[in-house]
């Protein structure tokens, strides 16, 4: 049986779970949930969790760093910041737009924070991805209380699923709105037989949105091998939560000078016809240091054949000889 999501773009569909943690490996895990409390237009509630943890011979996990973060997003400025472990320049991050400019912030106020690649970091490096896709569900919620929906003016040949000759572009021309995404129901991250292998993940409210990510990363002789994945999901009118964007990707880094040697992209639940074709464009990052991805990225994979979620995956490996090494 073809599922929903392969005859939509030929994609896999959403992973049923997580795999089981290896000895000796490290695993991050990060959430950040995007809520309205006061409605589709009141300000936007930011609540982030992190861990990471090393799996002993035993197979338990032993915690290497957390993080909390709680944040409000007023008119798209910061209006509020509170973290854990605490930061004495985090109140300076109050009063900067949640997308432009905001991790130059983070570089300018929290540098060493950027630098360790710690848990409280990636958090925080994560919003202006959540706020992008937070738009989804304030639109939904809208419909849902009769209200307008308005459409937002889209820059074309951004990423691979808005190119100016895509499928969603064209119809968004012929009929004033986008193509609807296919959206499967999300299946449980956490393993039944393996509770300790997220941190605790909270329930989100109807129209929630949340941004989830796995990094698993250990030694294999003088390589490094990394699964990553990363899910956007949200939760339905009807309290059903549904995924939005699902990828992962597998990566082989040398152990010594932790240069990339391979990048293999899983792209699972995407919009747009056109999305999946953006993982070819990581294969410009082979030979490239791992821990510059983050600039690299930025200055590499932009345009019609990118995906903008995909790339900051791939940011976000940038932390794993750091993570390695604690």
């Amino acid at each position: 049986m073809v599922s929903e999501t392969q005859a939509h773009n030929g994609l896999p569909g959403p992973l049923p779970g997580s795999p089981a943690r290896r000895a000796g490996g490290v695993r991050r895990t990060t959430s950040l949930d995007l809520t309205r409390p006061n409605g589709p237009d009141g300000p936007i509630e930011v609540n982030g969790r992190a861990r990471d943890v090393r799996t002993d011979e035993a197979g338990a996990a032993r915690v290497l760093d957390k993080a909390l973060l709680s944040l409000t997003v007023t008119d798209g400025i910061v209006s509020r910041v509170r973290c854990f472990p605490e930061r004495a320049a985090a109140p300076r991050l109050v009063g900067r737009q949640a997308l432009v400019g905001w991790r130059t912030g983070l570089w300018r106020e929290l540098h060493d924070d950027v630098e360790s690649g710690s848990a409280l970091h990636l958090l925080l490096d994560d919003l202006p991805g959540g706020m992008v896709v937070g738009g989804f569900t304030r639109r939904r919620a809208l419909a849902a209380a009769g209200e307008p929906v308005p459409q937002p003016g889209r820059r074309l040949d951004v990423c691979a699923g808005w190119a100016v000759d895509s499928r969603a572009a064209r119809i968004m021309a012929e009929v004033g709105t986008p193509p609807p995404p296919v959206t499967p129901e999300a299946p449980d991250l956490v393993r039944a037989d393996d509770r300790a292998g997220w941190h605790t993940l909270a329930p989100l409210p109807t129209f929630g949105m949340s941004r989830r990510r796995r990094i698993d990363a250990h030694l294999a002789g003088a390589q490094i091998e990394v699964d990553a994945m990363f899910r956007d999901s949200f939760v339905d009118a009807e309290g059903v939560q549904r995924v939005l964007h699902e990828y992962g990707v597998h990566a082989t880094l040398e152990a010594n000078e932790g240069r990339v040697l391979e990048v293999r992209p899983a792209p699972r639940v995407l919009p747009h016809l056109e999305c999946p074709v953006a993982g070819a464009s990581t294969q410009r990052l082979i030979g490239m240091p791992c821990a510059d991805l983050r600039d690299l990225v930025s200055s590499t994979l932009f345009g019609p054949s990118t995906c903008t979620h995909l790339n900051d995956l791939m940011r976000s490996i940038a932390d794993v000889p750091a993570l390695l090494s604690r």
